[in-house]
């Protein structure tokens, strides 16, 4: 399933165009990697960061200044700025994050941690604004008075 958004690939999405391309993404990467597709999954995945960072970028006034020194679909450029900003503590979780979406694609019998990637993965656009922060509380069943 091919899914283009229909988003010029020269100029920089809107903020709201981001937010839901990023969120889709997500959803599609996870949908892949449960159904085993590995490589589909982990280019879905690594979209949308892509998207997620230009979200970040396109909405803080603070990253404007680094708008017109990256190119727009550069995302170690955008990673890097967004670093040097101050969004991302470690400069290296998006080059590791890279490296794993490469290895996935280049050798198809690599296995991976499926759960740990997605997890991190929620964790950096948690972090970009795209997902929610939210904390797992057990809720009480309806009816029940523990």
């Amino acid at each position: 399933m091919s899914y283009n958004l229909g988003i010029d690939a020269t100029k920089m999405p809107d903020a709201r165009t981001a937010l839901i391309c990023a969120r889709l993404h997500l959803r599609g990467g996870k949908r892949r990697l449960q159904k085993g597709l590995t490589a589909a999954g982990m280019v879905a995945l690594y979209d949308s960061i892509l998207f997620g960072m230009h979200y970040y970028l396109t909405r803080h006034e603070r990253c404007a200044s680094f708008l017109e020194s990256i190119e727009p679909w550069d995302a170690m450029s955008m990673f890097q700025a967004l670093t040097r900003a101050g969004v991302f503590e470690d400069s290296l979780t998006f080059h590791r994050f890279s490296l794993i979406v490469e290895r996935a694609l280049w050798q198809e019998s690599f296995s991976l941690d499926a759960k740990a990637v997605v997890i991190e993965v929620e964790q950096m656009l948690a972090t970009l604004g795209v997902m929610p922060f939210h904390v797992n509380i057990p809720r009480k069943k309806p009816g029940r008075s523990d």
